[in-house]
């Protein structure tokens, strides 16, 4: 059986959006309460347990009292507060209890405590966060949106190999096109970095379809199933896109209450628009790179969020998604 940790603490809204997302999960039937292991300050969740009606038994608590303000770095969360929810969470998976993390709670935090305390996987210098959207012509992954700010070129090409399992693998796309991110699609455009990215990228195009650079006009255009990118670039791409896509929202709904479309119209059309860019309809995005599966979930997540992030982890650890990376990595001539 699948065992999910969700940490409870972690996110804007707390136990109450992870409990509530645990529960539509449950109601759902996309993950059994036996799967679960909730990990946060006990009281609160027994607390929050009962708010929603759901008894006690056949959950797994693990009480972590030492709670996250979100200001501490890495090494002081871990060293001042080890009873956290994150180290714990995180540790339930480096020891085998659990094959899955999801967290809402500080992105820094889980990404520097899985990387500390679970291994990289075989082939894998460093972890990148891959996280899935949807583009004109369907859902795109872009790796790295954050782990890695400044990578060299040797984990560019990690990323891309990652990339490209993770898409054929767990999301079926056959023969996923991969994509380098770029200031423009000539082939010397770019800095340093990734101009040496590119060529390493192009040697070892055989183990994946490299389709070249790639600028942000084409990033929802459907150039490439998969965009390997710095994490600094990465987590501003996907900040803009999500800022851009709720100002689009908010100035369609405007333009239509001027345009005097009616109510029943404009919540139709503003709902189907709203489920395409929403975050949540994707739940988390992975930090692919470590053994297990960590998903990180938006500061923001509500209840439905929590509930499709723990789908999400499921179904890649039912995936194999980090076996399906080995194998690519092992099949793949990477230089050291």
């Amino acid at each position: 059986m699948i065992r999910l940790a969700l940490d409870v603490a972690g996110g804007d809204h707390g136990p109450r959006a992870n409990i509530e997302g645990a529960a539509i999960a449950i109601e759902r039937g996309s993950i059994q309460r036996e799967q679960l292991v909730l990990v946060g300050a006990k009281g609160e969740i027994e607390a929050e347990l009962g708010r929603h009606g759901l008894d006690l038994a056949g959950f797994s608590i693990v009480d972590a009292p030492d709670a996250l303000d979100g200001q501490e770095s890495p090494v002081e969360a871990m060293k001042k507060k080890p009873r956290n929810s994150i180290s714990l969470g995180i540790g339930l998976v480096k020891e085998g209890h659990a094959q899955a993390f999801i967290s809402a709670g500080s992105t820094g935090l889980v990404v520097a405590t899985a990387t500390l305390a679970l291994r990289c996987l075989e082939g894998v210098r460093r972890p990148g966060i891959a996280v899935t959207v949807r583009g004109e012509k369907g859902p795109f992954t872009v790796i790295d949106v954050g782990a890695n700010p400044q990578p060299k070129a040797l984990h560019l090409l990690h990323y891309a190999i990652m990339g490209a399992a993770y898409a054929r693998d767990a999301l079926g796309i056959p023969e996923p096109r991969v994509g380098l991110m770029n200031i423009g699609s000539e082939d010397k455009k770019g800095n340093p970095l990734v101009r040496e990215a590119r060529d390493l990228l192009l040697q070892h195009a055989p183990n994946f379809r490299f389709v070249g650079n790639v600028e942000g006009v084409d990033v929802f255009s459907g150039a490439c199933d998969v965009i390997v990118s710095d994490g600094f670039t990465g987590n501003v791409l996907l900040k803009v896109s999500e800022g851009c896509a709720e100002f689009m929202l908010r100035s369609m709904g405007r333009v239509m209450v001027e345009e005097a479309v009616g109510d029943e119209l404009r919540a139709r059309v503003i709902g189907r628009l709203a489920r395409d860019v929403d975050y949540s309809e994707y739940g988390g995005a992975l930090l692919l790179g470590v053994e297990g599966i960590v998903t990180i979930c938006h500061g923001r997540s509500n209840g439905r969020a929590i509930a499709n992030a723990l789908t999400f982890a499921s179904r890649a650890v039912g995936a194999r998604v980090n076996d399906h990376i080995v194998a690519a990595t092992r099949s793949a001539v990477i230089p050291t």
